[in-house]
């Protein structure tokens, strides 16, 4: 049986009168049961530490969407599921099958992105409260970034060139008209 003493004061004037001029009211209560978020001795962060260590590469969190940062690899499990799994063997071996599957997903791509010369800047895996898998990633193609680059001097050396090659020809049109006067800038 536990003890809890309920009194409210919102003013030290007010918690000052019910210190000394009042006692203090006591109500017994029973223990409470667990919170929903406890369960087998295990609470919901401890349980996502341990099934961190199925996906070593990615940050396992709970949660109830995709972060907000827009950098680095996580997985975002819905603590509704998390709390299903600590319950429900057969979801838990699903999920774990799933978190697995991410990691291997993840690592794939990453080989992929390397690849084709792009690099990632985020990617963020959630698992809803039903077991569904989402992801959202940003790539960044460094490779055409710099093919630009280098196409845009090719190009503008290319433009001189031909500009040089048309004033050229225009001059030797120029001198084999004798009467003709133009008037050609370079």
């Amino acid at each position: 049986m536990a003890n809890r003493i309920t009194s409210c004061c919102n003013s030290y004037p007010a918690a000052y009168m019910t210190q000394n001029h009042m006692p203090c009211q006591e109500k017994n209560i029973q223990a409470e049961p667990a919170s929903p978020r406890m369960c087998q001795g295990k609470n919901l962060a401890e349980y996502a530490r341990e099934l961190s260590k199925l996906a070593p590469s990615l940050d396992v969190r709970a949660g109830d969407s995709f972060p907000k940062s827009r950098t680095g690899k996580t997985l975002t499990i819905h603590p509704g599921l998390l709390n299903k799994m600590q319950h429900d063997p057969e979801q838990e071996k699903a999920t774990k099958e799933m978190i697995a599957g991410a990691e291997f997903l993840t690592k794939w791509l990453d080989g992929l992105y390397k690849a084709t010369g792009r690099t990632l800047v985020y990617r963020h895996s959630y698992i809803d409260a039903d077991g569904k898998y989402r992801a959202i990633s940003y790539v960044r193609n460094d490779r055409s970034i710099k093919m630009c680059k280098k196409l845009r001097t090719q190009r503008q050396q290319n433009t001189k060139k031909l500009i040089a090659k048309t004033r050229s020809k225009a001059k030797k049109t120029a001198q084999r008209t004798a009467g003709a006067k133009l008037d050609i800038r370079c």
